[in-house]
């Protein structure tokens, strides 16, 4: 492997992996044992009147969440949080978009277990191209989409979430995974019955806990739902409702040091400037690296349109077929540095030769200084490949 000849103190201290992805400054400094994770997650002082309850509040604040609307903080990541939404929330029929990784987690692996008696409906992308044609059935009882998708760093604009709002049935539910777009993307306001997310992504936790929020109208599903089927006790969220809203709790143990976590990164969010600022954020990393990619003879966005390109996880294809992302990404490794360990890599269900990129506010929070040190060592590594190659 390439040795990367950069001093040490040239190159980024910041991971540009899409999760779990690089934590708040305060979070990286603070002693574990400040994070309460050896208190009961029962007791007052920690849920109902403390931390909890806290984190809740600037989250709804951040988000800017109806008072009506629910917010649980449920155990494991993204995965079972998607598994209780399929369970406790359809009813006789589901539809979707299914264009990546995620959301084909959502469509295909967790959907398909529902009973054969569940009518699904779910449109893909082309062979080749990186968005599905079709419109999904918004008439379906559970409606599944993923406002940001991680593989390829595909998105759904705005303009679509919003026709899906306008467009869904009376009996309808529409739901988003914001995985990777949560605390960094101004979606359509509360335009969802249910939001789910890992906290792994903007807001820079470790990985295992995720979100979930839910309007009365998803609350109520809950019961109706179960007339279809037998949920099982971890994924049937009536428990889950019941206390978070009664006692900001959770049904099982969560990790505290996660909530903790959570709840600095969405402090500092609301104190600098909101989600709004986020976004900006998460646009002015994205911009610095279009800028980049344009000043290249060797890289070009893998999402053409750009209404359909994530600016919170860039995908970068290489253009050039004499260089190989994996090459890039073990000299990147043969650093020693553990921020670049796992370097920046194409996602492994992505066919095309490309670097997956986090744009997530954390990365940087004062601009753009780390993706700069990024850029160069990257620019040193092709030079040298390209040097190598001749």
């Amino acid at each position: 492997t390439m040795t990367l000849n950069i001093p040490t103190d040239q190159l980024p201290t910041s991971t540009f992996t899409c999760g779990p992805s690089q934590g708040h400054p305060v979070v990286r400094e603070t002693p574990l044992y400040k994070t309460a994770f050896e208190r009961s997650h029962r007791a007052k002082d920690i849920s109902t009147d403390g931390l909890y309850k806290e984190a809740g509040d600037n989250l709804r604040k951040l988000l800017s969440l109806p008072d009506d609307y629910t917010v649980i903080f449920f155990m494991g990541g993204a995965t079972p949080a998607l598994d209780a939404v399929a369970w406790s929330l359809t009813t006789n029929s589901i539809s979707g978009l299914s264009f990546g990784a995620f959301s084909k987690l959502w469509c295909k692996k967790i959907a398909s277990c529902l009973e054969d008696s569940v009518k699904k409906d779910f449109k893909e992308a082309a062979e080749g191209e990186f968005f599905p044609k079709e419109k999904p059935d918004y008439n379906a009882s559970l409606v599944v989409l993923t406002p940001n998708e991680t593989s390829t760093g595909t998105q759904i604009p705005n303009e679509y979430l919003e026709e899906a709002w306008r467009a869904k049935g009376k009996d309808t539910l529409i739901a988003w995974d914001c995985t990777s777009c949560a605390g960094g993307r101004l979606l359509p306001q509360n335009q969802f019955d249910v939001m789910v997310f890992s906290m792994q992504k903007c807001f820079g936790v470790g990985g295992g806990s995720s979100v979930i929020i839910m309007s009365p109208a998803a609350v109520k599903r809950i019961e109706e739902a179960k007339k279809y089927r037998r949920i099982p006790y971890s994924l049937d969220l009536t428990e889950a409702v019941k206390k978070a809203q009664e006692k900001a709790q959770t049904v099982n143990t969560p990790s505290t040091t996660n909530i903790w976590m959570f709840n600095e990164a969405c402090k500092w969010m609301n104190e600098n400037g909101g989600l709004k600022a986020m976004d900006a954020l998460c646009r002015t990393h994205y911009d610095y690296l279009m800028k980049w990619v344009s000043s290249t003879d060797w890289l070009a966005p893998l999402i053409k349109d750009e209404a359909h390109r994530s600016y919170t996880t860039l995908t970068l294809e290489i253009t050039d077929p004499k260089i190989d992302c994996a090459e890039i990404s073990k000299a990147l490794k043969a650093t020693g540095l553990p921020n670049l360990q796992d370097g920046i890599k194409k996602y492994s269900s992505v066919k095309q030769n490309s670097l997956r990129i986090a744009c997530f506010p954390f990365v940087d929070i004062h601009g753009t200084q780390q993706y700069e040190k990024l850029t160069k060592a990257v620019d040193t590594i092709v030079a040298q490949l390209r040097k190598e190659a001749k």
